[in-house]
């Protein structure tokens, strides 16, 4: 659907969906240039309607023509504030659609925990809206990001489920985006020949829907796999083809990644001199404009330099990329620039270079695998309730197996033939390889007492490995909420955001805020040893889950609950108004102690909490930012009053009067002094 934006009307609601709607075909189609002016004849619109929700609509557009040409911090930085926006005005369905960006800029940028975590959050809300487009959407996202971390299994799950719901709604768009990422994972298993019959299927939904980015990323990625089966032929039409079309759309770094399978074609037959021009032309166009472009072309560079037997340059171009990827915490392609330099140092016989490039291979190696442990634990739990279903592709392809199971028996007998003289080929190969590593083991075998040595050192490294990966992990296993690491490493966001709104306020360049206080609540269960000591340690964690349900339903979906520690926990009320703080806490005393908590033995238990909280920003007229510490300092101090006033309770602090008032270390004793002093606007539970 186009739109002339010239014509649109600004008092049309109408009218502005189909803008909204021609931004996204024009970039689906490929023509990001046509979707940046619409983008801009768009923002003209929401300049003069100053619409919060149409603000927020800008900001999730402008964040996806950020993504398509790669710029994803500042994609990232939009979405947080449309995410912001949609919050307050409980739009669920385009929260969990900025949810999903979110989550997919962050896999751009191999964040896939915090990816992963963005999907659950999406996949949440299109489950409890029932919209299954958007769960296919979603499904084929998580699947790519599961991949990424080598949880083939749940990857597949998660694209077979996109694709029963892309099947069950007819979308075509969804079922392409979820052959093409089925083909991305059997092509990173190995498996080219299944990759290809789905890029394939890919293409053929994408050709008839005219996405021409889409048909150039699935020629791209057949060319790959075609390279891989040796069919050079055909993998440099299709690369040829990938690079023409994303010059067509304008999309000048991935035309030049691709320029690098062009490559690495060229090397595979032999042609170093052509492979070489292709390889300086993009290092040449990338260097200093498109960082994840320049160590790409940096491999093959090392790589096609080792081929060619100029171990110096190779190793000078390992070198450079080493750096590059350290600055960037790319640790797996880190890992590809080691090896060509131990590849090389090896084959320039300086055995002692090529031992301390292996130690320092191992390392990374070994620092890459802790990080993948972590991903791993910080990953959701798949949907494992799902029953695997029969993909068609998956049909086609057993028929095809069955029609080569009827060839005739001469035709069996001939594969036999062939296949005996592969496996003997096989072990000649297997023996030649064990006699150069035999060879390799005697030139090293001097450095078997070093490397014992280093054993102690490994162990500890071991020791303290598994130590980072269980402080790793963001969930509260008892409970299921997350934890302490959790609030820690997102509640910077939430402040900065903040402090931006009030600060755009104080400068005249917005309005004053509405909404974008954030509250932060300490909760206590009251005697809470008394029960573990009374009736024991199950009981006391009965308690703790339950406890964490009751927390869940005062609390919205889009704010942070966790458990910081033993019966204290953390709730983050994001952006809202300070003036909801006393209803909240007193929701939360209430619905603790109304209702007792019953145990696996039909016994009930009255419970009650204690609540301090702290309103952020502490000063709403001038912001002085605040570390997440601080905050749980006062939030703290507020706690020990409530206990103080007996328990199952609640007092806050809605605001400070002068800076100097928190500059010292925040505790009981000097809150107190500062009500004395009237430096502080305190509220408690009325009758307290």
């Amino acid at each position: 659907m186009h739109v002339d934006a010239q014509r649109v009307d600004t008092g049309k609601k109408s009218d502005i969906d189909a803008l909204k709607v021609s931004i996204r075909t024009e970039r689906e189609l490929g023509n990001i240039q046509k979707a940046e002016l619409l983008t801009q004849n768009l923002q003209g619109i929401v300049a003069k309607s100053q619409n919060p929700e149409l603000q927020a609509d800008l900001a999730t557009i402008t964040a996806e023509n950020e993504i398509s040409r790669t710029r994803y911090p500042h994609a990232i930085e939009l979405l947080k504030s449309a995410e912001l926006a949609y919050s307050r005005s409980s739009n669920d369905l385009a929260l969990a659609y900025v949810y999903t960006m979110l989550g997919y800029a962050y896999y751009s940028m191999s964040d896939y925990p915090l990816a992963l975590d963005y999907y659950h959050r999406g996949e949440r809300i299109y489950n409890a809206l029932d919209d299954k487009k958007s769960l296919s959407m979603v499904g084929s996202y998580m699947g790519l990001a599961l991949g990424a971390i080598g949880d083939y299994d749940g990857a597949i799950l998660a694209y077979q489920t996109a694709l029963d719901h892309a099947i069950e709604q007819g979308s075509d768009a969804e079922k392409s985006q979820v052959f093409y990422s089925l083909g991305g994972l059997n092509a990173k298993m190995g498996d080219h020949r299944s990759a290809l019959a789905y890029f394939y299927s890919s293409l053929e939904i994408d050709t008839k829907r005219g996405m021409v980015q889409n048909i150039a990323f699935n020629n791209a990625l057949i060319a790959e796999s075609l390279l891989a089966l040796s069919d050079f032929e055909a993998a440099e039409s299709h690369a040829n083809e990938a690079i023409r079309l994303f010059n067509e759309v304008k999309s000048t770094e991935y035309a030049d990644m691709y320029k690098l399978t062009l490559a690495k074609i060229h090397i595979a037959r032999g042609s170093y001199d052509q492979a070489n021009d292709v390889i300086q032309n993009v290092l040449h166009t990338a260097n200093g404009r498109f960082p994840a472009l320049t160590l790409n072309a940096l491999v093959v560079a090392a790589q096609h330099a080792f081929l060619t037997s100029e171990h110096e340059i190779s190793i000078d171009y390992a070198d450079q990329g080493i750096k590059k990827a350290k600055q960037a915490e790319r640790l797996p392609i880190e890992v590809q620039f080691h090896e060509a330099k131990v590849n090389s140092l090896e084959a320039m016989n300086r055995f002692d270079a090529a031992f301390i490039a292996l130690k320092e291979l191992m390392r990374v190696k070994e620092k890459l695998n802790n990080e993948n442990k972590v991903e791993a634990i910080a990953r959701a739990q798949a949907q494992t309730e799902t029953v695997r279903k029969e993909l068609e592709l998956d049909l086609k392809l057993k028929e095809q197996a069955l029609e080569q199971a009827g060839l005739s028996e001469k035709l069996l007998l001939k594969n036999f033939f062939i296949g005996l003289i592969l496996i003997l080929f096989s072990l000649l190969f297997v023996l030649y390889r064990r006699y150069t590593l035999r060879k390799a083991n005697e030139r090293l075998e001097w450095k078997v007492r070093i490397q014992t040595r280093e054993l102690s050192e490994k162990n500890e490294q071991l020791i303290q490995s598994l130590k980072l990966i269980e402080s790793e992990s963001i969930t509260d296993t008892l409970t299921g909420l997350k934890n302490r690491r959790y609030l820690q490493k997102f509640i910077k966001t939430d402040i900065a955001l903040c402090d931006r709104e009030f600060s755009d306020w104080h400068q005249g360049k917005s309005r004053k805020p509405i909404g974008s206080d954030l509250l932060v609540f300490i909760v206590d269960i009251d005697d809470f040893k008394q029960v573990n000591d009374r009736f024991g340690h199950q009981i006391g964690d009965e308690v703790l889950i339950e406890f964490s349900k009751r927390l869940e339903h005062v609390f919205r979906q889009s704010d942070y609950i966790v458990r910081w520690g033993g019966e204290e926990f953390v709730a983050v009320a994001r952006f809202v108004d300070r003036k909801s703080a006393m209803v909240l806490a007193q929701r939360l005393v209430k619905a603790i102690n109304d209702t007792k908590f019953e145990m696996h033995d039909n016994m009930a238990l009255p419970i009650t909490c204690s609540v301090g909280y702290v309103c952020y920003p502490l000063i709403p007229t001038n912001v002085v930012s605040c570390h997440l510490e601080k905050l749980l300092e006062m939030s703290d101090a507020c706690l020990y009053l409530a206990k103080a006033s007996g328990k199952n309770t609640w007092v806050g602090l809605e605001s400070v009067n002068d800076e100097e008032a928190f500059a010292e270390d925040f505790n009981k004793s000097w809150l107190e002094t500062l009500i004395r002093q009237k430096r502080v606007t305190i509220r408690r539970e009325p009758g307290k």
